[in-house]
């Protein structure tokens, strides 16, 4: 008798012998695609169906309204000078503090709960604080923006410390070289993807921040002109600003960190 062995045939081929119009359609792009077009459809049956939601075309006049006076580039000015402050700072401290727990387990014991209530706070809760101690000004939104952002920094950045082989920082120490050349040669080449992630998370995270701060605190800023038109009951101008925060943080995020992450985590492509 004659048995015939099939060879199961991989991804990889059965990918190479589908239609290059399928391919495009499944692609990550398509997706992307099509969710945006869902999305503005969505919005469009909702302007058709509930007369206090404003469709696009009354959105897109009042955005133009906007740029003419000028008001966009001046209260996103103010907003970006408070998020990168925030962010930077929160950065800053998130790498250091992540280090120091992922390395000591006496750090990791006695910062670990702060860490996990930090988290657990809202965003809008900071926002509240930050005005009852500081009032208006820029100082509520970039401590909002810091308090906010980084506890997600700080996680990531422990963990990725903890996963670091335990047997190179062992025979690192025992050949006598010192902490801060270990930290700089192998702990933070290690967790660069890490620190990415949770750059792109307190970007994420500190972006609604300051939106919230500059709302109930701020005195000039992207949240305090989209609370001017919420205040005055104009819901086409609250929207176009509510649709430039997003456009911002989408663009920043698909243009600036996707790629980097690609980037960073490149090694785990490969190696898969």
């Amino acid at each position: 008798m004659t048995q015939t062995v099939t060879r199961r045939r991989s991804a990889e081929e059965m990918a190479g012998d589908a239609p290059a119009w399928r391919g495009r359609l499944t692609s990550n792009p398509a997706a992307r695609s099509t969710f945006y077009v869902a999305a503005f459809l969505t919005w469009l049956l909702l302007a058709a169906l509930f007369e206090r939601i404003p469709g696009p075309a009354s959105v897109v006049d009042r955005l133009i309204e906007e740029f003419r006076r000028g008001e966009v580039f001046g209260n996103f000015a103010d907003t970006f000078y408070r998020f990168s402050i925030g962010v930077a700072l929160s950065v800053v401290a998130g790498i250091l503090i992540g280090v120091l727990i992922g390395l000591s387990p006496m750090a990791r014991a006695f910062l670990e709960s702060p860490v996990m209530v930090g988290l657990s706070i809202p965003a809008i809760m900071w926002a509240f604080l930050t005005v009852m101690w500081f009032g208006f000004g820029h100082m509520s939104p970039i401590v909002t923006t810091f308090l906010t952002a980084v506890p997600f920094v700080i996680l990531n950045v422990a963990q990725g410390v903890q996963g670091v082989s335990r047997d190179l920082r062992d025979m690192s120490s025992s050949y006598g070289i010192p902490l801060t050349r270990r930290v700089r040669d192998l702990v933070l080449p290690a967790v660069s993807g890490y620190v990415l992630a949770g750059v792109r998370f307190a970007v994420i995270m500190g972006w609604n921040g300051v939106l919230l701060a500059e709302w109930f605190g701020g005195s000039g800023g992207a949240g305090y002109r989209a609370r001017y038109w919420y205040d005055a009951n104009q819901f086409a101008g609250f929207a176009a600003w509510v649709v430039l925060f997003v456009g911002v943080i989408i663009v920043l995020d698909q243009l600036v960190f996707e790629k980097a992450s690609r980037r960073a985590f490149r090694w785990r492509d490969q190696t898969h």
